[in-house]
């Protein structure tokens, strides 16, 4: 069969592009190895436009979204800007993407590429709190100090969304000051039954903020001392409540009294500290 002089040179137009696409690499000749324009991870790709047309430089021969292991790019010396801590392992295209020229997004700062939970209530100084070793906040209790409600005792220790509601989501305004409003539920179970009593507000008269459990309360109407400042509360404080309970020894030994030694037979005084003290009940 006669083969047809126009088809012969289109074959060999074909075999030399294909030969010289081998020989002289992929940047060449762009109609036969399209531009790779997407990551599958980061989306579209920054331009290459300005890179060197030798490709093997930076990506690998068989995966060209790859970069050779030994792959060096000296950033500071480059483009002036230095990559510390979390910033030197980030991926180029975290920075170096389609949202437009980078230097645009560095001249905002912090905020050019992370987005501000706080919803700029918090200024942009996003260094006040976080560095670029490790984004979770950091000198949190020093810079407390400067709100109306420093960080002292058990409540440096708290976690920020315990007071903060919406913390998770980057708000810190509104939260209040006052004991109570953050410390409900203990007002609710706390023993004496502090609503009862009407003990719903001014925490810090009794408790401080080193330990909820610690009581500074002065039991100045019947101080207690011997084994009455052992007596859990409700023993005298019936159903927790304090106002009205009686001081007298009687009011609160009256089955002791019944049930000991005769004393009703023998007509005793129901003043119990004419023979008792408060160290033990059965030592006259």
């Amino acid at each position: 069969m006669k083969s047809t002089p126009g088809i012969d040179r289109r074959r060999r137009r074909i075999v030399v592009a294909v030969l010289l696409g081998g020989v002289l690499g992929c940047s060449v000749f762009d109609g036969l190895v399209p531009r790779h324009t997407w990551s599958e991870r980061w989306g579209p790709m920054v331009p290459h436009e300005t890179f060197p047309s030798d490709c093997s430089l930076c990506h690998v021969s068989n995966s060209w979204d790859r970069l050779k292991d030994d792959f060096h790019f000296d950033h500071a010396a480059e483009t002036g800007y230095v990559l510390e801590g979390a910033h030197s392992q980030a991926a180029c295209l975290r920075c170096h993407n389609d949202r437009g020229p980078v230097q645009a997004y560095l001249e905002r700062g912090c905020g050019g590429c992370h987005t501000d939970p706080h919803q700029t209530t918090l200024g942009m100084d996003c260094t006040r709190c976080h560095n670029s070793h490790w984004w979770e906040p950091d000198g949190l209790v020093a810079e407390h100090a400067g709100t109306r409600f420093p960080l002292v005792g058990s409540h440096a220790l708290a976690a920020c969304e315990s007071c903060h509601t919406r913390a998770t989501v980057g708000d810190f305004r509104g939260a209040p000051v006052q004991c109570h409003l953050c410390h409900q539920s203990e007002v609710l179970l706390a023993q004496p039954n502090h609503v009862v009593n009407g003990w719903v507000r001014d925490c810090q008269e009794c408790h401080d903020v080193d330990d909820w459990r610690a009581v500074n309360f002065q039991h100045l109407l019947f101080p207690l001392d011997g084994a009455h400042a052992l007596a859990d509360c409700n023993q005298c404080h019936i159903g927790g409540q304090v106002v009205g309970t009686p001081n007298d020894c009687f009011s609160c030994h009256r089955n002791d009294y019944l049930n000991t030694n005769d004393h009703v037979a023998n007509g005793f005084s129901t003043n119990c500290d004419d023979c008792h003290n408060t160290d033990a009940w059965d030592i006259p």
